[in-house]
């Protein structure tokens, strides 16, 4: 798994999370940048992605850059942003879900094993 989110409370939580649900979590990234460059070199299965992002590439702009580079990896939106006009952007990005935070984690735990 990798975490795409700017805050580290809440980074550290899902990473902690994850890993109660025996997933291994190969890396959090904090920007845009960041995100495409973990998804490409180390590999993950899956990707959680937050919208709004430090620097100036969104998880959506990460997304698509990631889609271009990996076009098979899972991506699942986990954001605060859920207005009709964020979910068509973010859709346009063909994602595999897209949860609203706080995160149900059992909701997580159900998707991450349909993945599998």
């Amino acid at each position: 798994m990798l975490i795409v989110e700017d805050e580290s409370i809440i980074a550290l939580a899902t990473k902690s999370n994850l890993k109660r649900m025996g997933c291994e979590v190969v890396g959090t990234a904090a920007t845009g940048q960041q995100a495409v460059d973990y998804a490409v070199h180390k590999r993950p299965d899956v990707v959680l992605m937050d919208i709004m992002l430090e620097g100036t590439m969104d998880g959506i702009e990460a997304a698509s850059r990631i889609r271009e580079k990996k076009p098979d990896l899972p991506i699942i939106y986990c954001t605060a942003y859920t207005d009709p006009g964020t979910r068509v952007l973010a859709a346009r990005t063909n994602p595999t879900a897209f949860m609203c935070k706080p995160l149900d984690y059992e909701i997580l735990k159900d998707l991450i094993n349909d993945l599998q």
